[in-house]
């Protein structure tokens, strides 16, 4: 069972793969990349959102709503050195939908159909192209066009999130769809990947069981938790958990999460955005006197202060 961690604008940064890469998942994406600003030569999307030490073996999910632009941007990555290239068509954020990326790619199938033909054609043949889409959007519900067309094209994988483009992140991802899905007739060199409301391995292994997968593509539950990669991995393998972290590591994790933040972007950004982090890091921890603690950390500017204060936690 192949364990992939999804791009997350904000949280997959150069950062936070750094602390990911330790646990060993199959494939890591970078944040979300926008296909007119990377052709644009923007300059945070290259030095930042881009920023990678294993291009071979991390990949990049591009948006975008242009046939032309999606093309050229899935050749500018490859030239810059990735070969692990995936099309967003499931991202329900409303400001990339009503420009016609994401999830609203969904119900333009001729359109897709083309743009694989045309990415086929130029990019190397060792480059590995996938697809993650939702079950639906709009009148679209019928996500199994695609599975032909990964078919049709010997993409590496498609990735199924189990809720509809207006859904956005409300009510449960539909696993019942996902799993149907699964057992569709395809090729054994496409892989299918699963993916939403994975959040503990536990509840994975439960929620996958009676699917036919080859993977599952790890969200929002791997934010301030990269221990999961590793539980889910004991779990399918030995089936039991083994790495529990105990408050020292999670200290430690967190201080060289904290270390790459200020190499990669500064002090007083790293002040900033280890934020976010702090109680999805601890929230195993999370006592009202510790609670107490990181609402007070998190209110620190001065990072010096913000790291003697975790190690205080």
């Amino acid at each position: 069972m192949k364990i992939y961690i999804s791009p997350m604008a904000g949280y997959t940064d150069y950062s936070y793969r750094k602390i990911l890469k330790k646990f060993n998942p199959d494939l890591l994406f970078t944040e979300m990349i926008n296909a007119h600003l990377l052709n644009k030569n923007d300059k945070i999307t290259e030095n930042e959102l881009l920023k990678c030490d294993d291009k071979i073996n991390e990949g990049v999910q591009i948006f975008g709503h242009d046939k032309e632009n999606i093309v050229n941007a899935f050749l500018k990555a490859e030239k810059i050195g990735f070969k692990n290239l995936n099309l967003n068509m499931g991202c329900p954020q409303p400001k990339i939908i009503k420009k016609g990326a994401g999830s609203a790619l969904l119900p333009k199938i001729e359109l897709i159909d083309n743009l694989l033909y045309e990415l086929k054609e130029k990019l190397d043949s060792k480059t590995k192209l996938s697809l993650k889409i939702r079950i639906g959007y709009r009148s679209f519900s019928s996500p199994e066009l695609y599975i032909k067309i990964a078919d049709k094209y010997g993409l590496d994988f498609i990735c199924v999130h189990g809720r509809t483009g207006e859904q956005f992140y409300k009510g449960n991802s539909d696993w019942n769809i996902v799993s149907r899905l699964s057992y569709l007739p395809r090729s054994e060199t496409l892989d299918f990947i699963g993916n939403g409301d994975l959040f503990e391995a536990e509840q994975i292994v439960n929620t996958i069981t009676s699917s036919n997968l080859n993977g599952v593509m790890l969200s929002r539950g791997i934010i301030g938790n990269p221990w999961l990669v590793t539980q889910l991995k004991e779990l399918l393998e030995t089936g039991k958990i083994s790495s529990f972290p105990d408050l020292n590591t999670i200290k430690n994790t967190v201080l060289k999460h904290i270390e790459y933040l200020i190499e990669n972007k500064g002090k007083i950004i790293a002040s900033l955005e280890i934020n976010k982090f702090l109680k999805p890091y601890f929230k195993n921890f999370l006592s009202e006197d510790t609670n107490q603690k990181l609402k007070e950390i998190i209110t620190k500017k001065d990072i010096n202060k913000k790291i003697q204060s975790i190690i205080n936690i």
